[in-house]
């Protein structure tokens, strides 16, 4: 039986899924990665394509903006049989060094959302899964020159964000990013037993008070490009694991 919100049956999502907020960044994953692609929901503009990456078969899924929506997407994929779950996100740097489209592993995640408190809470750390986060660095360092990895901040707020005070602390602690769902994906998938990692293309540095500049596009774009690869190939990699 399909779920509520994403209306797919069982056969039609594999135990392999790559998360994504923007339903365009799904798009780009099935034009320029997959073959034999094909969307199994549309429904809410959640888009969900299974396709083969070097014929292994995976599923690319869009969650929506925020925690609430990652959380009851996430959810739904699990029923579904989704076991390794990889996010593909955008994320505001907080490491002074980092610039648009460079690259930022997450080792862990502040949790100031809403959400994953209704799960665990607090004081349960939000962490990815070693063995999948151990092959994101390892695909990174093949083949990138730079890239970052450390904890990161997931927050609800994305126009009210923190004080100067707030900020000054997150950058002295080495906080390297600020996003929206990875605190989430970690803690539900400690509570359902699955795995989870995230990748993030930088699309701005809220330190030097630069996010999405205009003209930077290009060097986003590629960035973009790059995670997906490296998503991807950890995906890859765990293909003849047990899950």
């Amino acid at each position: 039986m399909a779920e509520p919100h994403i209306k797919c049956e069982k056969e039609e999502i594999s135990e392999k899924i790559i998360l994504v907020g923007n339903p365009d960044r799904a798009k780009r994953i099935k034009e320029e990665f997959l073959k034999d692609a094909k969307l199994v929901n549309e429904y809410r503009s959640l888009l969900v394509y299974t396709g083969f990456y070097r014929n292994s078969r995976l599923t690319v899924a869009t969650t929506g903006m925020g925690s609430p929506s990652t959380a009851i997407v996430l959810e739904e994929l699990i029923k579904l049989g989704g076991k390794i779950f990889i996010r593909v996100g955008s994320a505001g740097g907080l490491n002074p060094e980092i610039d648009v489209g460079d690259i930022v592993i997450a080792t862990g995640s502040i949790r100031d959302d809403g959400t994953s408190i209704k799960y665990l809470p607090l004081e349960f750390p939000a962490v990815p899964d070693f063995d999948l986060t151990s092959i994101l660095i390892k695909k990174a360092k093949e083949n990138l020159e730079k890239f970052y990895y450390g904890v990161v901040i997931s927050s609800d707020g994305f126009y009210e964000g923190y004080d100067e005070k707030m900020i000054k602390k997150l950058v002295e602690s080495k906080v390297q990013a600020i996003e929206m769902e990875s605190g989430v994906i970690f803690i539900l998938s400690q509570r359902r037993c699955v795995k989870s990692a995230a990748i993030f293309t930088i699309d701005g540095n809220i330190t030097l008070g630069k996010m999405k500049e205009k003209g930077k596009e290009e060097k986003f774009n590629l960035g973009e490009y790059n995670a997906i690869k490296i998503a991807l190939e950890t995906i890859y990699d765990f293909k003849n694991k047990e899950v």
